[in-house]
């Protein structure tokens, strides 16, 4: 099994290196019928790097994710009036 260093950006934790496991498959792929070869540390996949290729990792929108809850405000019977 072959492994890698990666690094991991921060987002709750602090940024650090993580040793990940990854496997290379041989498979053909589901839309172009190739025999292919592909390294990935998650499942097999169906398809090649050509037909479906890595998505760049997502942005972080650090901050715009957890908004501050609004304060709960009560009215009362009177300022209902």
């Amino acid at each position: 099994m072959a492994t890698k260093l990666i690094d991991v950006r921060e987002y709750t934790v602090r940024a650090h290196q993580r040793l990940i496991h990854t496997r290379v498959f041989n498979f053909v792929c589901k839309e172009c019928n190739q025999a292919t070869k592909r390294e990935t540390f998650g499942p097999r996949p169906l398809y090649c790097e050509s037909c479906r290729p890595p998505q760049p990792p997502k942005k972080s929108t650090q901050g715009s994710s957890k908004a501050k809850p609004r304060p709960m405000t009560y009215k009362s019977d009177s300022d209902l009036g």
